[in-house]
């Protein structure tokens, strides 16, 4: 599960830190949406500081700083510098007075000078913008139970209607002591919600393991007694054949001597002779409906077919992305047609990045984009900011495929940045 934590303040700081320590993925580099959504959704959590409270000489100061997106190596220095509130810092070394205020730290970070529909937070309240969703139920009764300020819920949000995002914004009253409860409340009710929500999943993932393996142990048992039944069967007509022929036999025989028996008469006992005759154990024993497989393709029971994703059926391969120009990364197969499976790509740079198709020198000839992907060129594929990305799939079904047999696959880039990733697919 990815957790991206949105802020650039002391409080989404700690918030961060403190997610990494109980061992979630808190992602620095996909964008919110990406992070949501996706074949691997997780949570994407805004949190944001009210407006510091204005006073008479607001206007002599300067401006504060602007938001901006910190690199990877900046966000390791903040995690050991200021990654935790001093009251996070006390809890983790076990002393009491969760929310005491002490030097140095203003509330929860610098004030944002656009935060609108904050106005609650302003007089000391937390303000949830968020939906009606596990995420807001987990996070929420935390939050109400470790602050001692008053929690505001917007339902639906200012400007998150997203079930798997959530803004939270932490007052900035200028009381010391009142701001940093509210930061320790807010960053320690993040946590336990996604531990709540964690702990769900992982029980219902388990209950569902435990659900197949006992369907597949009373199939596999079923199995394993199904021949033995068959030739207990056989073996039980046949003996009741046997003694059946001997017991019409010695009936034919008896109304021979006595002459009481008409020809008419015998003549159902030796058709019935005959017909037990033909019913072998060999056919009896003989399995029905068995399952026939093409190449790994289709399954068939004989009237009905499955048909089996490439990526499921055939061995996988795979391929690395490194560049900064156009790059063939997989040569065409005669006839055959190749299918990507999952695919990651992080540009260093703003750039667009195109999956496409064709022959020739790095698909220069009958260009087409694959399937699934996009166009045809670098600039209608997609579009990635410095440091942006995407992750798609699983490897267990394709995700888009070649038009035409034979082609080569390709990577276009618009700009000179260096871009990296990777792709599995199959050959088919």
């Amino acid at each position: 599960m990815r957790i991206k934590i949105i802020g650039e303040n002391n409080c989404a700081r700690a918030t961060r830190h403190l997610l990494r320590l109980a061992g979630f993925a808190v992602t620095e580099f996909l964008p919110a949406d990406a992070a949501a959504g996706g074949p691997l959704a997780g949570y994407a959590i805004t949190i944001d500081l009210a407006p510091a409270p204005l006073t008479p000489d607001a206007p002599l100061r300067p401006d504060p700083p602007t938001q901006h997106n910190a690199s990877a190596s900046e966000e390791a220095l903040r995690s050991h510098r200021d990654a935790s509130s001093p009251a996070f810092a006390e809890a983790m070394a076990g002393r009491p007075g969760r929310g005491e205020a002490m030097a140095g730290r203003p509330g929860c970070g610098e004030a944002l000078a656009d935060a609108p529909a904050v106005a609650s937070a302003k007089s000391g309240s937390i303000h949830f913008d968020s939906v009606d969703s596990a995420l807001e139920t987990a996070v929420l009764r935390h939050v109400a139970q470790l602050a001692a300020a008053p929690v505001i819920l917007d339902r639906p949000g200012g400007v998150v209607h997203s079930d798997r995002e959530l803004r939270i914004v932490a007052p900035n009253t200028g009381d010391a002591k009142a701001d940093e409860a509210a930061a320790v409340a807010i960053e320690f009710g993040v946590l336990r919600g996604l531990l709540d929500l964690t702990a769900r999943a992982s029980a219902k993932a388990k209950a569902e393991e435990s659900a197949e393996v006992a369907t597949n142990s009373r199939s596999a048992r079923a199995k394993k007694w199904w021949p033995f039944g068959m030739l207990l069967i056989a073996v039980t007509l046949g003996a009741l054949r046997v003694s059946l022929a001997a017991a019409l036999g010695r009936a034919v025989e008896d109304s021979g001597k006595n002459h009481r028996l008409k020809p008419d008469l015998l003549e159902g006992p030796r058709l019935l002779r005959a017909g037990l005759a033909a019913v072998t154990p060999e056919f009896l024993a003989e399995p029905q409906g068995q399952f026939a497989t093409g190449q790994g393709i289709k399954i068939t029971d004989g009237t009905n077919f499955l048909v089996v994703d490439p990526c499921k059926a055939q061995t996988k391969l795979y391929a690395s992305i490194s560049q900064t120009a156009n790059t063939q990364l997989v040569a065409g197969t005669a006839a055959k047609k190749i299918y990507v499976c999952s695919i990651h790509v992080v540009a260093a740079a703003a750039t667009n990045v195109a999956v496409v198709e064709g022959t020739g020198s790095v698909c220069g000839t009958s260009t087409t984009g694959v399937s699934g992907f996009g166009g045809a060129t670098a600039a209608t594929g997609w579009n990635f900011v410095a440091n942006g990305g995407i992750a798609l799939g699983n490897g267990d079904s394709s995700l888009g495929a070649e038009g035409t047999g034979g082609d080569n696959l390709c990577i276009f880039n618009s700009g000179s940045g260096q871009v990296s990733g990777g792709i599995s697919y199959v050959v088919q």
